[in-house]
């Protein structure tokens, strides 16, 4: 019984410590949805564009304030000659005045800053949605990357194993040396290349943990699978979803913005009254009077017509702005979704087309190998073949993948 309890001890001990190292090993796996919300999370130009808004919000609280009453005082006819000397012949006036913005100009500034709180709210919109679009972009870059390198390892050691066995025939003198020389040929250009792959998926490794502002960031695997898009999606859906795009929708609210420093302009044409009340002691007479008085400016040479146009000017710019980017988003989006049609069409011909004739002429080669018809090499070469095709397959369906997050980035739908 002790000894079953101190197995059992062991057993559970073992099972603790393998689910501790899973654990471990599991951090070290990263997600694309763990990528994206620790590059939201840590990217300080997004962080400067959430200070942006609420740094427009303070502009918005100051822009709805009054102006300041304005307290005077004066004293005239004292300390001066013959009699008006000291205090007795003064005159002491307290006043206080008081500009009033007329034509709704308070209202009309608040509106403009409110407009403006709106636009950086997009622009951090903006700024977000790039963010993700070049995770999802590095990441799936990487990701790619990673599959073929485990592909092409695992004909590595196939390869490896079918080198021992043409050893072992060189050996039992059953076939040439030359054999396991080209043999190892081959192995070696398949090194070659799982180096060259190895350097891009390091490439890759860096520029997402830079992108995630987290170049420590310990990466042992990338966690996820490619979308196997086989259908085209219908390109007028897209474009219609074109203007979910933040770099469009922002437009709305730069002609809102526009549109209220006209009305703002227009309103500073008018002048503001300045009015004004007080109180005035005579010493000379020992009297007491109250005065009250209104000023405003006469719109005579300024009515504020440059600013008026310069806003109208604005409006027009703004138009031709829209203009441009649409035109420029439009064209990404055609360009891409041309290449995703190549793309998905290639893929379709290597999945249904070449990559069953490879698999049915290994077949057909490795069964030849059996009874003398084809050597150990042409078996080699027809699975090199098979392999590099698969790769093929999963490079171009990693392109798609790639496509698709740029369609995604400009239409903010979901490409299935």
């Amino acid at each position: 019984m002790h000894r079953v309890m101190i197995t059992l001890a062991f057993v559970l001990f073992g099972l603790f410590i393998s689910e501790i190292q899973s654990q471990t090993r599991d951090k070290d796996y990263l997600s694309i949805e763990t990528a994206v919300n620790k590059a939201i999370e840590n990217n300080p130009e997004l962080q400067t564009l959430l200070q942006n808004i609420d740094a427009r919000k303070a502009i918005k609280l100051q822009s709805g304030l009054k102006p300041n009453p304005e307290l005077g005082f004066e004293a005239e006819n004292i300390f001066g000659s013959n009699g008006y000397s000291g205090l007795n012949s003064g005159e002491i006036t307290a006043s206080i005045s008081h500009n009033i913005l007329l034509a709704g100009k308070i209202n009309k500034r608040v509106k403009v800053a409110e407009m403006e709180i709106t636009l950086a709210e997009w622009d951090y919109e903006s700024k977000r949605l790039e963010v993700i679009t070049d995770i999802r972009r590095s990441f799936t870059k990487a990701l790619t990357t990673q599959k073929i390198i485990k592909k092409n390892n695992e004909l590595i050691k196939i390869s490896n194993k079918l080198i021992q066995d043409l050893k072992a025939r060189v050996e039992a003198g059953r076939i040439s040396p030359a054999e396991v020389s080209r043999a190892q040929i081959i192995l070696n250009m398949l090194q070659i290349d799982i180096n060259r792959l190895e350097a891009e998926y390091d490439s890759a490794i860096f520029e997402l943990t830079t992108l995630i502002n987290t170049p420590d960031l310990p990466i042992e695997l990338l966690k996820g699978e490619l979308k196997n898009i086989t259908n085209l999606p219908d390109y007028d859906f897209l474009f219609s979803n074109l203007n979910n795009n933040p770099d469009i929708k922002r437009f709305s609210g730069e002609f809102d913005k526009q549109k209220a420093v006209i009305k703002y302009e227009e309103s500073k044409a008018i002048p503001d009254l300045t009015v004004s009340a007080g109180f005035k002691r005579l010493n000379e007479v020992n009297a007491n009077t109250f005065l009250i008085g209104a000023s405003i400016p006469l719109p005579i040479f300024n009515r504020n017509q440059g600013s008026i146009q310069e806003a109208q000017i604005r409006l027009n710019q703004t138009t031709k702005e829209f203009e441009t980017v649409k035109n420029k988003l439009t064209l990404q989006l055609k360009l891409y979704y041309n290449r995703l049609e190549t793309l998905i069409s290639i893929a379709q011909k290597l999945k249904n087309e070449s990559i069953p004739d490879a698999e049915k002429t290994f077949e057909i080669i490795q069964k030849g190998n059996l009874v003398g018809r084809f050597t150990m090499l042409d078996v080699l070469d027809a699975e090199r073949t098979l392999f590099e095709i698969q790769n093929q397959y999963l490079d171009t369906l990693g392109n798609i993948n790639i496509v698709v997050v740029e369609i995604e980035g400009l239409t903010i739908i979901n490409v299935k």
